[in-house]
């Protein structure tokens, strides 16, 4: 495997072979980062965020995002959030999930103190587990989270 991880600006054209393969697991993820771009919801254009891409030499295995995570008033915190991150299946405990993540981990320290996250499957859960992020019993916004030290 020839492992590319990039940052990008917009969408990558592979980007439907993500959504079809998301799609058949059930997931939304993709579909959301698609609707979300075209109608400018989340670009990841805010201060300190980024959206990152995963190749495989030429072929997209995945992607992820960074937005600011805002305080219950709206005001900006040292708080990243992770978004829209998802591996291609057949490359899942190869590395590459790990990999991306940290990458986005070491791109976003200069930013941020601290990522939280959402998931609801037993897969994502277990994955950030073993990337060291805590659950968080009691937080309306996020269920996972880890300081960046």
């Amino acid at each position: 495997m020839d492992l590319i991880i990039k940052e990008a600006t917009q969408l990558p054209t592979q980007i439907d072979s993500l959504l079809k393969l998301a799609n058949k697991e059930g997931f939304n993820i993709v579909q959301r980062l698609i609707e979300e771009f075209a109608n400018g919801k989340n670009r990841f254009q805010d201060e300190g965020e980024f959206f990152l891409v995963a190749y495989d030499g030429e072929k997209l295995i995945g992607c992820g995002g960074l937005n600011q995570q805002r305080e219950e008033d709206g005001q900006k915190s040292r708080i990243g959030r992770v978004r829209r991150f998802y591996v291609h299946p057949k490359y899942r405990r190869h590395g590459v999930g790990k990999d991306l993540l940290a990458y986005l981990e070491n791109k976003a320290k200069p930013n941020f103190s601290a990522l939280c996250l959402h998931t609801d499957t037993r897969l994502a859960a277990d994955f950030y587990q073993k990337q060291n992020y805590v659950w968080v019993e009691n937080n309306p916004s996020y269920n996972y989270f880890k300081y960046l030290i």
